[in-house]
């Protein structure tokens, strides 16, 4: 008996944390987009990877998904991560760098894809208006906005002038993330400008995603609390 109650507390507390997945999960995240620029002006890139890699730990965390859907979404993370390793550990040609890079950059989009279809699935199977259910609308609006970042990563490899930068922008990966959000949020802001005809079906795919998928999750969020609290006739 003794035995039972001195681990009580601890499975209350795992208990408890595990209850505040989606919370972690934004703060990570909300840490990505302070830690990288910050990284990134002080010559701190190979230390990017391990961000992505922190947040896409959150991300499955947060799922708990299937061994068999765990294992779909794993392969991709690590994949993503070893090829960042890869290109700046060992002394590839610049070519072979750059297909290294369209690899990371594909595997994921692949991951936060998967995860972003799973989450969406999730959300909006709930039946009723939950703190959990908010703050995973919240979640997906980031991995959102980071999923479209890694397109638009993509295409500049293909084309790096499809998207304009501005003399004072750099055009780090924080630079193509803050980009993304812009574009989501429809505030233009120009100091990043789509160029290409690609560039800026993307950007239009993005605005029109971010202000669908809000109008669309504020509405069933409401229409969930009125449901449940009997307010309908």
């Amino acid at each position: 008996m003794e035995r039972s109650n001195s681990k009580g507390p601890d499975l209350k507390f795992w208990a408890r944390f595990s209850s505040y997945k989606y919370t972690v999960l934004a703060l990570s995240m909300v840490f990505l987009f302070f830690a990288m620029p910050f990284l990134e002006e002080r010559e701190g890139e190979d230390f990017v990877p391990f961000l992505l890699l922190m947040v896409m730990a959150a991300v499955l965390w947060t799922l708990r998904l299937p061994r068999w859907l765990l294992t779909l979404c794993l392969v991709p993370g690590f994949l993503g991560f070893g090829f960042h390793l890869l290109i700046h550990t060992t002394g590839v040609s610049e070519a072979v760098s750059r297909v290294f890079v369209m690899a990371e950059m594909g595997v994921y989009i692949l991951f936060y894809g998967i995860c972003l279809f799973v989450f969406l699935h999730r959300i909006f199977s709930d039946t009723m208006v939950t703190m959990d259910s908010i703050q995973g609308g919240i979640a997906i609006y980031f991995l959102s906005g980071l999923l479209w970042a890694f397109f638009y990563q993509m295409l500049l490899l293909f084309n790096s002038n499809a998207i304009l930068f501005s003399d004072d922008v750099q055009g780090g990966l924080s630079d193509i993330i803050y980009f993304s959000f812009v574009t989501m949020t429809t505030l233009g802001y120009g100091d990043i400008t789509p160029v290409s005809r690609m560039a800026k079906n993307l950007a239009l795919l993005e605005a029109v995603w971010g202000q669908t998928y809000l109008a669309v999750l504020v509405a069933r969020l409401v229409g969930l609390h009125l449901s449940s609290s009997g307010r309908f006739d």
